[in-house]
Protein backbone atom coordinates (compact mmCIF):
# COMPACT_ATOMS: atom_id res chain seq x y z
CA UNK A 1 0.00 0.00 0.00
CA UNK A 2 1.03 3.46 -0.33
CA UNK A 3 3.46 4.92 2.33
CA UNK A 4 1.56 8.17 1.86
CA UNK A 5 -1.70 7.27 3.02
CA UNK A 6 -1.49 3.54 4.37
CA UNK A 7 -5.49 3.12 4.70
CA UNK A 8 -5.87 4.44 1.08
CA UNK A 9 -7.85 1.35 -1.13
CA UNK A 10 -5.25 -0.14 -3.63
CA UNK A 11 -7.52 0.70 -6.26
CA UNK A 12 -7.56 4.82 -5.44
CA UNK A 13 -3.70 4.38 -5.75
CA UNK A 14 -2.78 2.80 -9.27
CA UNK A 15 -3.19 6.29 -10.94
CA UNK A 16 -0.27 7.37 -9.25
CA UNK A 17 1.62 4.12 -9.18
CA UNK A 18 3.21 3.01 -12.85
CA UNK A 19 5.82 -0.27 -13.56
CA UNK A 20 9.47 0.07 -12.53
CA UNK A 21 10.34 -0.19 -15.97
CA UNK A 22 8.13 2.85 -17.05
CA UNK A 23 9.48 4.91 -14.20
CA UNK A 24 12.76 3.56 -15.44
CA UNK A 25 12.31 5.35 -18.70
CA UNK A 26 10.32 8.39 -17.07
CA UNK A 27 13.55 9.07 -14.93
CA UNK A 28 16.38 7.55 -17.18
CA UNK A 29 17.46 5.78 -14.08
CA UNK A 30 17.88 1.78 -15.30
CA UNK A 31 15.71 -1.03 -13.22
CA UNK A 32 18.84 -2.35 -12.02
CA UNK A 33 20.37 0.84 -10.83
CA UNK A 34 17.47 1.28 -8.97
CA UNK A 35 18.00 -1.51 -7.16
CA UNK A 36 20.91 -0.49 -6.22
CA UNK A 37 20.03 2.81 -4.78
CA UNK A 38 17.06 1.33 -2.86
CA UNK A 39 19.67 -1.53 -1.24
CA UNK A 40 22.48 1.02 -0.52
CA UNK A 41 20.44 4.03 0.42
CA UNK A 42 16.86 3.28 0.82
CA UNK A 43 15.89 5.39 -2.04
CA UNK A 44 13.69 5.51 -3.72
CA UNK A 45 11.02 3.38 -2.09
CA UNK A 46 9.40 1.08 -4.32
CA UNK A 47 5.97 -0.10 -2.90
CA UNK A 48 4.76 -3.80 -3.46
CA UNK A 49 1.63 -5.47 -2.50
CA UNK A 50 1.80 -9.00 -1.60
CA UNK A 51 3.88 -10.98 -4.26
CA UNK A 52 3.34 -8.35 -6.56
CA UNK A 53 6.32 -6.56 -8.69
CA UNK A 54 7.85 -3.10 -7.62
CA UNK A 55 5.38 -0.15 -8.35
CA UNK A 56 7.02 3.47 -8.03
CA UNK A 57 5.24 6.46 -6.75
CA UNK A 58 5.20 9.40 -9.62
CA UNK A 59 5.35 11.86 -7.27
CA UNK A 60 9.16 10.49 -6.63
CA UNK A 61 10.01 10.80 -10.51
CA UNK A 62 11.38 14.22 -10.19
CA UNK A 63 13.35 13.34 -6.99
CA UNK A 64 15.03 10.50 -8.89
CA UNK A 65 15.88 12.87 -11.77
CA UNK A 66 17.20 15.50 -10.00
CA UNK A 67 19.38 12.98 -8.13
CA UNK A 68 20.69 11.22 -11.52
CA UNK A 69 21.78 14.87 -12.51
CA UNK A 70 23.72 16.05 -9.62
CA UNK A 71 25.10 12.46 -9.71
CA UNK A 72 26.27 13.20 -13.31
CA UNK A 73 27.55 16.53 -12.45
CA UNK A 74 29.97 14.90 -9.58
CA UNK A 75 28.10 15.48 -6.59
CA UNK A 76 28.04 12.00 -4.35
CA UNK A 77 25.21 9.74 -4.85
CA UNK A 78 24.84 9.67 -0.78
CA UNK A 79 25.04 13.48 -0.68
CA UNK A 80 22.26 13.90 -3.82
CA UNK A 81 20.24 11.78 -2.26
CA UNK A 82 20.29 14.01 1.07
CA UNK A 83 19.99 17.03 -0.67
CA UNK A 84 16.83 16.26 -2.53
CA UNK A 85 13.75 17.35 -1.18
CA UNK A 86 10.49 16.03 -2.47
CA UNK A 87 8.55 18.06 -0.09
CA UNK A 88 10.47 21.57 -1.56
CA UNK A 89 8.40 24.45 -2.79
CA UNK A 90 7.26 24.60 -6.22
CA UNK A 91 8.27 27.20 -8.66
CA UNK A 92 11.51 28.27 -10.26
CA UNK A 93 14.38 29.62 -9.00
CA UNK A 94 16.05 32.96 -9.76
CA UNK A 95 19.34 30.30 -11.32
CA UNK A 96 17.03 28.55 -13.47
CA UNK A 97 15.01 32.19 -14.86
CA UNK A 98 18.32 33.47 -15.30
CA UNK A 99 19.47 30.11 -17.35
CA UNK A 100 16.57 30.81 -19.84
CA UNK A 101 18.11 32.95 -22.16
CA UNK A 102 21.66 31.51 -21.83
CA UNK A 103 20.10 27.89 -22.46
CA UNK A 104 17.55 28.20 -24.96
CA UNK A 105 18.66 27.32 -28.33
CA UNK A 106 17.00 30.19 -30.64
CA UNK A 107 18.54 33.39 -31.13
CA UNK A 108 18.52 36.12 -28.47
CA UNK A 109 19.05 40.65 -28.37
CA UNK A 110 18.46 42.39 -25.88
CA UNK A 111 18.22 46.19 -27.34
CA UNK A 112 18.11 49.47 -26.17
CA UNK A 113 16.99 52.66 -27.47
CA UNK A 114 14.88 54.14 -29.33
CA UNK A 115 18.19 56.13 -30.82
CA UNK A 116 20.28 54.76 -31.55
CA UNK A 117 19.51 51.62 -31.06
CA UNK A 118 22.13 49.32 -28.95
CA UNK A 119 22.62 46.08 -28.94
CA UNK A 120 22.98 45.22 -25.23
CA UNK A 121 23.09 41.15 -24.80
CA UNK A 122 23.56 38.75 -27.30
CA UNK A 123 22.60 34.57 -26.10
CA UNK A 124 24.89 32.46 -27.24
CA UNK A 125 23.04 30.34 -29.46
CA UNK A 126 23.26 33.62 -32.03
CA UNK A 127 27.12 34.66 -30.50
CA UNK A 128 27.86 31.29 -31.77
CA UNK A 129 26.64 32.45 -35.35
CA UNK A 130 29.55 33.17 -37.96
CA UNK A 131 28.71 37.06 -38.70
CA UNK A 132 26.45 37.20 -35.55
CA UNK A 133 26.04 41.27 -33.93
CA UNK A 134 28.12 41.80 -30.98
CA UNK A 135 26.97 43.24 -27.40
CA UNK A 136 27.70 47.46 -27.55
CA UNK A 137 26.70 47.67 -31.48
CA UNK A 138 24.89 49.88 -33.05
CA UNK A 139 22.04 47.67 -34.08
CA UNK A 140 22.09 49.40 -37.62
CA UNK A 141 26.23 48.91 -38.25
CA UNK A 142 25.19 45.46 -38.27
CA UNK A 143 22.10 45.25 -39.76
CA UNK A 144 21.74 48.15 -42.43
CA UNK A 145 18.68 46.30 -44.10
CA UNK A 146 16.80 47.86 -40.45
CA UNK A 147 17.01 51.68 -41.81
CA UNK A 148 13.27 52.48 -43.22
CA UNK A 149 12.19 48.43 -42.67
CA UNK A 150 9.14 47.09 -40.78
CA UNK A 151 11.50 45.83 -38.16
CA UNK A 152 12.47 49.85 -37.54
CA UNK A 153 9.15 50.50 -37.45
CA UNK A 154 8.45 47.76 -34.89
CA UNK A 155 11.13 48.88 -32.72
CA UNK A 156 9.96 52.07 -32.63
CA UNK A 157 6.37 51.92 -31.56
CA UNK A 158 7.53 49.20 -28.58
CA UNK A 159 10.04 51.99 -27.44
CA UNK A 160 6.98 54.99 -27.70
CA UNK A 161 5.33 52.89 -25.40
CA UNK A 162 2.51 52.14 -28.53
CA UNK A 163 2.67 48.18 -28.32
CA UNK A 164 3.92 45.87 -25.77
CA UNK A 165 4.80 42.97 -28.22
CA UNK A 166 4.92 42.63 -32.32
CA UNK A 167 6.68 40.54 -34.62
CA UNK A 168 8.38 41.02 -37.63
CA UNK A 169 10.30 39.27 -40.42
CA UNK A 170 14.06 40.63 -41.43
CA UNK A 171 17.26 38.78 -42.79
CA UNK A 172 18.65 35.47 -40.91
CA UNK A 173 21.57 36.86 -38.19
CA UNK A 174 24.05 35.84 -40.20
CA UNK A 175 27.21 37.28 -42.95
CA UNK A 176 26.76 34.48 -45.15
CA UNK A 177 22.61 33.69 -45.23
CA UNK A 178 20.21 34.90 -47.61
CA UNK A 179 17.51 33.35 -45.55
CA UNK A 180 14.68 35.60 -43.86
CA UNK A 181 13.58 34.65 -40.05
CA UNK A 182 11.18 36.21 -37.81
CA UNK A 183 11.54 37.50 -34.34
CA UNK A 184 9.38 37.91 -31.68
CA UNK A 185 10.02 41.64 -29.93
CA UNK A 186 8.46 42.71 -26.61
CA UNK A 187 9.23 45.39 -23.74
CA UNK A 188 10.95 44.38 -20.76
CA UNK A 189 10.68 45.79 -17.06
CA UNK A 190 13.95 47.85 -16.03
CA UNK A 191 14.32 49.94 -13.32
CA UNK A 192 13.57 53.42 -12.79
CA UNK A 193 16.21 55.47 -14.72
CA UNK A 194 17.52 53.28 -16.53
CA UNK A 195 17.33 52.77 -20.50
CA UNK A 196 14.26 51.00 -22.15
CA UNK A 197 15.34 47.36 -23.13
CA UNK A 198 13.33 45.28 -26.00
CA UNK A 199 13.93 41.61 -26.53
CA UNK A 200 14.10 40.09 -29.67
CA UNK A 201 13.78 36.45 -30.04
CA UNK A 202 13.86 34.59 -33.04
CA UNK A 203 11.50 32.75 -33.61
CA UNK A 204 11.87 30.62 -37.10
CA UNK A 205 14.25 30.62 -40.22
CA UNK A 206 14.15 28.02 -43.13
CA UNK A 207 17.71 27.11 -41.78
CA UNK A 208 16.78 26.62 -38.55
CA UNK A 209 14.02 24.43 -39.96
CA UNK A 210 16.03 22.05 -41.78
CA UNK A 211 18.92 21.93 -39.26
CA UNK A 212 16.41 20.84 -36.63
CA UNK A 213 14.63 18.39 -39.15
CA UNK A 214 18.01 16.59 -39.85
CA UNK A 215 19.30 16.89 -35.90
CA UNK A 216 15.80 15.37 -35.12
CA UNK A 217 16.62 12.57 -37.61
CA UNK A 218 20.28 12.13 -36.53
CA UNK A 219 18.89 11.72 -32.85
CA UNK A 220 16.65 9.39 -33.63
CA UNK A 221 19.26 7.11 -34.88
CA UNK A 222 21.19 7.74 -32.57
CA UNK A 223 18.78 7.04 -30.00
CA UNK A 224 17.81 3.76 -32.12
CA UNK A 225 21.33 2.41 -32.70
CA UNK A 226 22.05 3.18 -28.45
CA UNK A 227 19.14 1.02 -27.36
CA UNK A 228 20.21 -1.94 -30.26
CA UNK A 229 23.80 -1.91 -29.17
CA UNK A 230 22.74 -1.68 -25.40
CA UNK A 231 19.97 -4.24 -26.03
CA UNK A 232 22.99 -6.50 -27.87
CA UNK A 233 25.45 -6.08 -24.94
CA UNK A 234 23.15 -7.25 -22.63
CA UNK A 235 22.50 -10.12 -24.60
CA UNK A 236 26.00 -11.00 -24.65
CA UNK A 237 27.21 -10.96 -21.16
CA UNK A 238 23.60 -13.27 -20.49
CA UNK A 239 24.77 -15.48 -23.00
CA UNK A 240 28.43 -15.70 -21.55
CA UNK A 241 27.05 -16.16 -17.91
CA UNK A 242 24.70 -18.96 -18.83
CA UNK A 243 26.95 -20.68 -20.92
CA UNK A 244 29.49 -20.28 -17.67
CA UNK A 245 26.53 -21.79 -15.55
CA UNK A 246 26.48 -24.57 -17.94
CA UNK A 247 29.83 -25.74 -17.52
CA UNK A 248 29.74 -25.50 -13.71
CA UNK A 249 26.26 -25.86 -12.38
CA UNK A 250 23.95 -29.05 -13.27
CA UNK A 251 19.96 -30.22 -12.04
CA UNK A 252 17.73 -28.04 -10.69
CA UNK A 253 21.15 -25.86 -9.21
CA UNK A 254 21.71 -24.83 -13.01
CA UNK A 255 17.59 -23.92 -13.95
CA UNK A 256 17.30 -21.97 -10.68
CA UNK A 257 20.57 -19.85 -11.67
CA UNK A 258 19.94 -19.68 -15.53
CA UNK A 259 16.81 -17.92 -14.39
CA UNK A 260 18.30 -15.67 -11.65
CA UNK A 261 20.55 -14.38 -14.53
CA UNK A 262 17.29 -14.00 -16.83
CA UNK A 263 15.67 -12.16 -14.56
CA UNK A 264 19.09 -10.18 -13.36
CA UNK A 265 20.04 -9.15 -17.10
CA UNK A 266 17.40 -8.79 -19.16
CA UNK A 267 13.37 -7.38 -19.28
CA UNK A 268 11.81 -9.95 -17.33
CA UNK A 269 11.10 -9.07 -13.22
CA UNK A 270 10.84 -13.09 -12.65
CA UNK A 271 11.69 -16.15 -14.26
CA UNK A 272 10.93 -19.90 -13.80
CA UNK A 273 11.56 -23.76 -15.41
CA UNK A 274 8.14 -25.38 -15.39
CA UNK A 275 8.98 -29.47 -16.23
CA UNK A 276 6.19 -31.44 -18.31
CA UNK A 277 5.46 -34.70 -16.62
CA UNK A 278 2.25 -36.97 -17.62
CA UNK A 279 0.32 -33.96 -19.38
CA UNK A 280 0.63 -31.16 -16.74
CA UNK A 281 3.70 -28.73 -16.44
CA UNK A 282 5.18 -28.92 -12.83
CA UNK A 283 6.46 -25.31 -11.12
CA UNK A 284 8.87 -25.53 -8.17
CA UNK A 285 8.76 -21.74 -7.68
CA UNK A 286 10.09 -18.61 -9.82
CA UNK A 287 13.14 -16.89 -9.04
CA UNK A 288 11.45 -13.57 -7.13
CA UNK A 289 8.19 -15.58 -6.17
CA UNK A 290 6.07 -14.48 -8.54
CA UNK A 291 5.04 -17.91 -9.65
CA UNK A 292 4.51 -21.38 -8.27
CA UNK A 293 4.67 -23.70 -7.07
CA UNK A 294 2.10 -25.60 -9.10
CA UNK A 295 0.80 -28.11 -11.54
CA UNK A 296 -0.73 -27.05 -14.53
CA UNK A 297 -2.69 -29.73 -16.14
CA UNK A 298 -1.82 -28.13 -19.95
CA UNK A 299 -4.86 -29.62 -21.69
CA UNK A 300 -7.07 -27.65 -19.28
CA UNK A 301 -5.32 -24.08 -20.93
CA UNK A 302 -5.26 -23.71 -24.83
CA UNK A 303 -2.72 -21.26 -24.86
CA UNK A 304 -0.36 -23.39 -23.28
CA UNK A 305 -1.13 -26.72 -25.07
CA UNK A 306 -0.65 -24.17 -28.79
CA UNK A 307 2.55 -23.15 -27.24
CA UNK A 308 3.89 -26.39 -26.53
CA UNK A 309 2.21 -27.84 -29.69
CA UNK A 310 3.30 -24.75 -32.41
CA UNK A 311 6.75 -24.73 -30.55
CA UNK A 312 6.91 -21.30 -30.37
CA UNK A 313 6.87 -18.29 -27.32
CA UNK A 314 3.38 -17.19 -26.75
CA UNK A 315 1.57 -14.89 -24.42
CA UNK A 316 -0.68 -16.40 -22.09
CA UNK A 317 -4.51 -15.42 -21.11
CA UNK A 318 -4.57 -14.31 -17.73
CA UNK A 319 -6.95 -17.59 -16.43
CA UNK A 320 -3.63 -19.44 -17.44
CA UNK A 321 -0.77 -17.12 -15.82
CA UNK A 322 -3.15 -17.20 -12.62
CA UNK A 323 -2.61 -21.26 -12.89
CA UNK A 324 0.73 -20.99 -12.57
CA UNK A 325 0.11 -18.15 -9.63
CA UNK A 326 1.08 -14.89 -11.29
CA UNK A 327 -0.53 -11.66 -9.99
CA UNK A 328 -3.17 -9.82 -11.51
CA UNK A 329 -1.10 -6.86 -13.10
CA UNK A 330 1.64 -8.97 -14.77
CA UNK A 331 2.09 -10.78 -18.09
CA UNK A 332 3.81 -14.10 -18.56
CA UNK A 333 5.25 -15.42 -21.72
CA UNK A 334 5.32 -18.90 -22.24
CA UNK A 335 8.45 -20.36 -23.85
CA UNK A 336 8.54 -23.96 -25.01
CA UNK A 337 11.24 -26.33 -24.16
CA UNK A 338 11.52 -29.45 -26.52
CA UNK A 339 14.62 -31.48 -27.99
CA UNK A 340 13.60 -33.65 -31.11
CA UNK A 341 10.20 -33.39 -30.92
CA UNK A 342 9.93 -34.33 -27.64
CA UNK A 343 8.26 -31.88 -25.38
CA UNK A 344 10.15 -31.58 -22.00
CA UNK A 345 8.84 -28.06 -20.12
CA UNK A 346 8.73 -24.49 -20.11
CA UNK A 347 10.36 -21.82 -19.43
CA UNK A 348 7.81 -18.70 -17.80
CA UNK A 349 8.83 -15.20 -17.87
CA UNK A 350 6.80 -12.28 -16.11
CA UNK A 351 6.49 -8.67 -17.46
CA UNK A 352 5.33 -6.13 -16.41
CA UNK A 353 4.78 -4.62 -19.99
CA UNK A 354 4.31 -6.41 -23.17
CA UNK A 355 7.80 -6.44 -24.87
CA UNK A 356 8.15 -7.48 -29.28
CA UNK A 357 9.52 -11.60 -28.89
CA UNK A 358 10.82 -11.08 -32.45
CA UNK A 359 14.25 -10.88 -34.08
CA UNK A 360 17.14 -10.80 -31.89
CA UNK A 361 14.87 -11.84 -28.49
CA UNK A 362 13.09 -14.42 -30.64
CA UNK A 363 16.27 -15.55 -31.41
CA UNK A 364 17.87 -15.73 -27.96
CA UNK A 365 14.94 -17.26 -26.54
CA UNK A 366 15.15 -20.03 -28.95
CA UNK A 367 19.20 -20.67 -27.98
CA UNK A 368 18.26 -20.62 -24.09
CA UNK A 369 15.05 -22.94 -24.69
CA UNK A 370 17.34 -25.44 -26.81
CA UNK A 371 20.00 -25.24 -24.16
CA UNK A 372 17.59 -25.72 -20.80
CA UNK A 373 16.04 -28.71 -22.81
CA UNK A 374 19.75 -30.20 -23.47
CA UNK A 375 19.88 -30.05 -19.80
CA UNK A 376 15.99 -31.58 -18.94
CA UNK A 377 16.62 -34.23 -21.28
CA UNK A 378 20.46 -35.17 -19.66
CA UNK A 379 18.74 -35.18 -16.27
CA UNK A 380 16.42 -37.55 -17.24
CA UNK A 381 18.61 -39.84 -19.19
CA UNK A 382 20.78 -39.79 -16.04
CA UNK A 383 17.56 -40.63 -13.50
CA UNK A 384 16.82 -43.33 -16.33
CA UNK A 385 20.37 -45.06 -16.04
CA UNK A 386 20.46 -44.78 -12.30
CA UNK A 387 16.90 -46.25 -12.33
CA UNK A 388 18.07 -49.16 -14.49
CA UNK A 389 21.18 -50.00 -12.39
CA UNK A 390 19.38 -49.75 -9.24
CA UNK A 391 17.11 -52.74 -10.39
CA UNK A 392 19.64 -54.67 -12.01
CA UNK A 393 18.72 -53.80 -15.77
CA UNK A 394 15.63 -55.09 -17.92
CA UNK A 395 16.06 -58.61 -16.29
CA UNK A 396 16.58 -57.90 -13.19
CA UNK A 397 20.00 -59.43 -12.90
Amino acid sequence: MSRKDPGAPIEAQSATLVSATRFATMTGVSRERLRTWERRYGFPRPLRVGRGPRRYELVDAARVVAVRRAAEQGVPLSDAIAQSDATAPAGVSAITLQAIPERLPAPVLLLSGPEPVRIEYVNPALAERVGSPAPGTELVRVAPWLTGSECAATLGALFAGSATVRDCVHPAWSGFSTETARSLLYVLPVEPGRAPLVAMVELDSPDDRDLRSELAELETDRDRLRTLVDRRDRWVVTSAEIAALFQRETGATLLQATAETIVRRLPPIDAGVAIYMGGELALGSSTRGLLGPCMVTVTAHADIAAVLRNGTPGWLEPSTAAAFGAPADVLVLAVPVAVVGETLGAILLVMDEPRPIAGEVGQLLTVLSAAIGFVLLRDRLVEGAREQGRFGGPDGE
